[in-house]
């Protein structure tokens, strides 16, 4: 899914061209904040509210229950081309590690289109389920391990640092006072477009491209990426007064394309914490369990069940048959 960070931009941005929305459920944010952004406990810092991950956060909070949205909205006036993209998350993570993940994402397609993942890990086991899945169809996942169960976790809670990323030292972060956030004291942070500043550096995807150079859609990617120019930046951050953990943030801001003057990029994005500590509720594992199975056999479920194969010896008879015939 990460892209991320995430895909779900470069995808809008190929689909520009392309009018197809291939990797509309990925995001594609390669450079990470800076390691100067991660703040130690003990006070919320305009350098460090960014970059505080889910494992973190917890440790910093305890128990919490976190949820967040985000819109991307592609538009060319000129082409007549105008795609937008939303994604929800959600993140509800014990004091202990055990978590559970929501992720749904729409393109804007109608009725049909949106696609989503849930993943829970709880008591050393990753169970996971999709968005459309009938009700209890969750499957074991025990050579997981809680590895890509984190990284699904990172990729979601990462939205608001993935962004910040994406504007380096364009954006800007100046302390607002102070307030209060589900009982807690927090200090408030203005967020801001820095004039002058450039983007944080190009995209640094490592991998070298293909012989021929790359495929349409990754050109359009690494042109955005390395070519970003932040436009706007609005929006407020409440951080813990004592942990420096954000509580709530919104942000609505753009971005126009070096070298495609009619491109541009408007996002906005919304999360908070929704409850704390004990108020946050038990991660615990699905009621309803499948065994994993990594080659299901649905094809021949479906033919069995409509009485077009038989089982077992009969069904190889007679497709050893129907094989000399």
């Amino acid at each position: 899914m990460r892209t991320p960070a995430a895909l779900a931009l470069a995808a809008l941005l190929a689909a520009c061209s392309s009018s197809e929305d291939r990797a509309a459920k990925e995001r594609l944010f390669s450079s990470g904040p800076p390691e100067s952004a991660r703040s130690p406990p003990g006070g919320a810092r305009p350098d460090g509210v960014l970059a505080v991950g889910a494992d973190e956060a917890s440790a910093r909070l305890g128990s919490f229950d976190w949820s967040a949205s985000a819109t991307w909205t592609v538009s060319r006036p000129k082409a007549g081309i105008r795609l937008r993209l939303a994604e929800r998350h959600r993140v509800r993570q014990s004091a202990a590690g055990d978590f559970e993940v929501e992720s749904d994402l729409d393109p804007g397609e109608g009725a049909g289109a949106e696609s989503g993942k849930r993943v829970v890990y709880a008591r050393g086991m990753t169970y996971a389920r999709s968005r459309y899945a009938p009700f209890g169809a969750w499957r074991e996942r025990p050579t997981d391990r809680g590895r890509d169960a984190r990284r699904f976790r990172d990729e979601s809670f990462g939205l608001l640092a993935d962004v910040a990323a994406l504007y380096g030292a364009a954006l800007e972060l100046t302390p607002a006072g102070e307030a209060t956030f589900l009982g807690r004291p927090a200090r408030r942070f203005q967020i801001s477009l820095k004039a002058g500043a450039a983007a944080h550096g190009p995209s640094h995807l490592g991998a070298q491209p293909q012989d021929g150079g790359p495929d349409e859609d990754t050109r359009r990617r690494l042109a955005f990426l390395d070519g970003r120019i932040p436009a706007r930046a609005d929006g407020e951050i409440l951080a813990d007064a004592e942990s420096g953990v954000p509580l709530k943030f919104l942000l609505k801001g753009a971005f126009k394309v070096k070298d495609d003057p009619d491109a541009r990029v408007d996002l906005e994005l919304a999360g908070q914490m929704k409850a704390l500590g004990a108020a946050a509720g038990a991660v615990v594992p699905p009621k309803e369990i499948l065994p994993d199975e990594r080659k299901p056999r649905g094809v021949a479920r479906a033919l069995e069940a409509a009485g077009l194969r038989k089982k077992g010896a009969a069904a190889e008879e007679s497709e050893e048959g129907a094989d000399e015939e």
